[in-house]
């Protein structure tokens, strides 16, 4: 029996190596060679199970799942498991309600004292598979009080910290009337390192390096969004008077290699301990530390709670107060931040940049412009392609009125959430509350043609509370202009702040009906639409938006101001 036991455990420790190691159709067939020896052994099936999801085999793991219960019924991992394939499979609506049922049972088993602290790990993994869910579908509140779960639950700081991040980041989609009620949430997120003793001192002023050493940490020091937008300070900086470090938390591509190439110095922290990586930082002896990422997924705000550099900088891929008081400043810009507000949510000073807060490289292979789509179909076509995430019910009303409005149009939209028939069902429902019929909406998941997709859009439709941000720059960059609402917070600001500096001020909205209104005008309007479709490229590509040197120059100058104040207070 001790033999049979071992042995056991010798494949159970191979099976999950393989599985960690992605290799899942082999994992799959050694469980399935001992299973035929031992079919009642729950884990390994519960195993095999997890690798047929991953080899996309679900029906199969289904299977499996069902023959795990026949064993034991109350089984987590197999409860969970039906929850990762209904994710995998797009079934949002029914993951939901399986997650709503594991965590029902989940604290059943826990009140009833069954291997609690056993039980409490799935339930900390099933609140935050839920507010993922949440997330994806809208609702947001009920997303941020489930990610906010997991982090109680959990009981690693490691692991808090990121379903805390999780919560913080879905508190964005919160319709205003909402917002209130979580503007100092990001506060408990610094309290969780509120015993982290700060790396950094007063000494470091004194350091007399012969270029200010700026170091930027993110995990999307690659191809993405915030990859394009870093681009300029990482290869056209001022090289008499600033040296660049970059940690890059991510697997690396193309892009990361470019950076690489061009930086001072280049690390990849991807798996590092948060501790190791700011002693890293620190024994490199960065004067000022910018983080990239805020409170996105990977972000490397714990590393920044060491505080291992003497000035720390929040920007660019996260438009949100980190609640870290290690975190000196927030990069900015005046239209985003008018220098008369003051803003107690954030525990950052704002730097206000002149111009932009971000600067968008226009993409040397962009589609051709096609032209305006109701020149062909004889009616105008609204559209949004920011994550339906951002669609507050107070949005969609405003959609209703401009359909109303101009009674031919159509909505196209697209999301990841429309990629399913229940994502599709979900959405459908919210325009129907709202009046909004569904034959004049258009639904699309993600594809392969992303840009080229905006030759069947004539006006794009900004989101608020919570604005699109390269998502307005691609809309502009294949000549489709962008109404946006002026909002009354940072977040709200930066539809504002993007239209400006594209030298489009007319597509602002100070109100819900102008909002209506300037796209009403536009659609009535076919000759505007021409125009616009024609030009706008050329437009932005000389915009204060796309002007990476003025960029540049902003931002470093900025750099060299905080850094001075920080050496004058410390002198």
């Amino acid at each position: 029996m001790e033999d049979v036991q071992g042995l056991r455990q010798e494949i159970l420790m191979q099976v999950n190596a393989l599985y960690e190691a992605k290799e899942y159709a082999r994992a799959a067939d050694i469980a399935q060679e001992f299973l035929a020896v031992l079919p009642e052994d729950a884990e390994m099936r519960y195993i095999r199970a997890a690798a047929l999801t991953g080899c996309e085999a679900y029906d199969e793991a289904r299977a499996e799942i069902a023959r795990i219960r026949a064993i034991e019924p109350h089984h987590a991992g197999a409860a969970r498991q039906e929850i990762y394939i209904d994710r995998a499979e797009g079934k949002i609506r029914t993951q939901v309600a399986h997650l709503r049922a594991f965590i029902a049972m989940l604290e059943e088993r826990i009140d009833a004292g069954d291997r609690a602290a056993y039980h409490t790990v799935f339930l900390a993994s099933a609140y935050s598979l839920l507010g993922e869910a949440l997330t994806l579908t809208g609702e947001s509140a009920e997303a941020v009080e489930a990610f906010l779960a997991s982090s109680r639950l959990e009981t690693a700081r490691e692991k808090k910290a990121i379903e805390y991040s999780n919560a913080l980041f879905a508190s964005n989609y919160l319709p205003s009337e909402r917002r209130a009620a979580y503007a100092k949430l990001a506060r408990g997120y610094g309290a969780l390192y509120a015993d982290v003793h700060p790396l950094s001192t007063a000494s470091d002023a004194r350091r007399g390096h012969d270029r200010i050493r700026i170091g930027y940490i993110s995990p999307d020091l690659r191809t993405h969004p915030v990859g394009t937008l870093i681009r300029p300070l990482l290869t056209a900086y001022d090289r008499t008077r600033f040296a660049v470090y970059c940690y890059a938390n991510c697997a690396e591509d193309g892009l990361s290699q470019e950076f690489r190439a061009a930086v001072d110095m280049w690390h990849n922290i991807l798996g590092m301990p948060e501790e190791e990586t700011a002693a890293l930082v620190h024994s490199d002896e960065i004067d000022i530390l910018v983080d990239l990422a805020g409170h996105t997924q990977h972000n490397a705000l714990p590393v920044l709670a060491h505080k291992p550099a003497p000035v720390q900088v929040t920007g660019i891929g996260y438009f949100n107060t980190t609640g870290l008081a290690a975190v000196d400043y927030m990069l900015s810009d005046v239209h985003v931040d008018p220098l008369e507000t003051d803003d107690d949510a954030f525990t950052e000073e704002m730097i206000c940049l002149p111009h932009s807060h971000f600067c968008y490289t226009l993409p040397s292979d962009l589609p051709a412009i096609a032209l305006p789509p109701m020149e062909r179909r004889g009616y105008v076509t609204f559209g949004s392609f920011n994550n339906f995430s951002k669609v507050t019910d107070d949005v969609l009303r405003l959609w209703g009125a401009l359909l109303e409005t101009v009674p031919s149009s159509r909505l196209l939209l697209k999301s990841k959430l429309f990629g399913s028939a229940e994502g599709r069902e979900i959405a459908a429902e919210r325009f129907t509350h709202y009046g909004i019929p569904t034959e004049r909406v258009e639904l699309r998941g993600f594809g392969p043609h992303h840009l080229a997709e905006y030759g069947d859009m004539d006006i794009a439709l900004d989101t608020f509370p919570y604005t699109g941000g390269i998502t307005t720059c691609e809309a502009l960059a294949m000549g489709v202009p962008v109404v946006t609402l002026c909002g009354t917070s940072h977040g709200a600001r930066f539809g504002e702040s993007l239209l400006i500096n594209a030298g489009l001020p007319e597509l602002i909205a100070a109100t819900p009906e102008g909002y209506v209104q300037i796209a009403a005008a536009l659609a009535s309007s076919p000759d505007t639409l021409h125009a616009l479709r024609t030009n706008l490229r050329s437009i932005l590509a000389h915009s204060p938006l796309t002007d990476a040197r003025t960029y540049v120059r902003d931002v470093e100058a900025a750099y060299m101001e905080i850094w001075e104040s920080f050496v004058r207070r410390n002198a």
